[in-house]
């Protein structure tokens, strides 16, 4: 998500008080929308004209910049204390195609955000809100994203022969981050749509028609998406197992080579596989590669280069910004003006706060 903001600006308030974002030296008129909140009602920023109102853009399938700036508009929202009643904190989604009013209903429900988030029925109403606000939303680097649609979990085996199968099966509930009720629902729906026999207990039990003895037992793994390998560090009690979005989970047979084990994921879904076991590596797409040492991912050519680079707004004069895949938060006065802009996600939320209560207080 790249966004784009125009205007001229300075350090210090037209009115002599302190302001620690970057402020506006001539405020422009924030332009007017009027969006569907999670509760399919419509929302006016005009209406709330004589209060301080926080805008935000963001969306939910954002794997790390979007999730930061939620949870800090999270802090804020709990912290207003007697300004309550005269802050409006509203988040803007980028992503209308999958952040329907629906999957934000449940997702500010499944973590507890009590503002508006908005959407709108047709892309093109959001897409003039994000030209009035110069917003520049990068397609490129949202598709880049796991869509929440195409988000997959992967169940393997790995049998006592060192033979193995990789079933990928659709998260039953990405809205809110969980896939499956738990990791005993996610291997009963794999085994019983897949017609494996399946008939485990602690380890003990058939599957495929491979029951275990004395000799061997399965052993669950999960996949590290971090080191990219799999792992048994994880409990044996699929019921204590959470899977969310990006988890895998394997039985292999504790005689088993687990090398042979195939990958827990193929390539962010932007390549293929290329060789078993630890000779496996990505072969990605054309606009991607594999970065930071991951042979098994693949992302965006230059993404790296973006995702390190910050602009910080205290450095420079409120002009162009460039934020790669941070972003923008503007803080309106009670006159509906954009008076402050926040870049990046690394703000710090008790400034923000005081900004809202410096604009708050005029």
């Amino acid at each position: 998500m790249s966004f784009t903001l125009f205007s001229s600006g300075c350090i210090q308030s037209n009115n002599n008080i302190e302001l620690f974002g970057t402020e506006y030296k001539n405020p422009p008129d924030a332009p007017d929308f009027t969006l569907l909140n999670q509760d399919g009602e419509s929302v006016t920023l005009s209406d709330y004209d004589g209060k301080v109102v926080v805008v935000a853009f963001i969306y939910t399938s954002c794997p790390d910049v979007c999730l930061a700036i939620s949870a800090n508009l999270a802090w804020i929202h709990e912290n207003l204390g007697e300004y309550s009643d005269e802050v409006v904190i509203l988040s803007i989604t980028i992503d209308p195609a999958r952040d329907t009013v629906e999957r934000f209903s449940q997702w500010t429900d499944a973590n507890g955000y009590e503002w508006d988030h908005l959407s709108a029925e047709r892309s093109s109403t959001l897409v003039n809100v994000w030209k009035s606000w110069n917003i520049v939303v990068d397609n490129g680097h949202i598709d880049a994203s796991q869509p929440p649609e195409d988000s997959m979990n992967r169940f393997s085996v790995l049998y006592p022969d060192n033979s193995s199968i990789a079933i990928d099966n659709p998260c039953m509930n990405s809205s809110i981050n969980q896939c499956y009720l738990n990791g005993s629902d996610f291997a009963n729906y794999v085994f019983n749509n897949t017609n494996i026999s399946y008939n485990l207990n602690d380890g003990n039990g058939v599957i495929d028609e491979w029951v275990s003895n004395e000799n061997w037992s399965w052993e669950l793994h999960h996949w590290d998406n971090v080191n990219s390998l799999w792992s048994n560090n994880i409990s044996q009690n699929l019921e204590e197992i959470q899977v969310n979005v990006g988890t895998h989970l394997a039985w292999v047979a504790s005689n088993a080579n687990l090398s042979l084990l195939p990958p827990g994921v193929d390539c962010n879904g932007k390549g293929w596989i290329m060789g078993t076991g630890n000779s496996a590596h990505c072969m990605c797409d054309e606009g991607f590669e594999r970065t930071n040492g991951n042979w098994l991912g693949c992302s965006m050519v230059g993404s790296d280069d973006q995702n390190s680079s910050q602009t910080d707004p205290h450095d420079e004069s409120l002009g162009e910004y460039g934020v790669g895949h941070s972003t923008v938060t503007f803080i309106l006065d009670k006159q509906t003006r954009k008076r402050v802009a926040w870049t990046g996600i690394h703000w710090d939320v008790q400034e923000f706060l005081l900004d809202i209560h410096a604009l708050s207080s005029e």
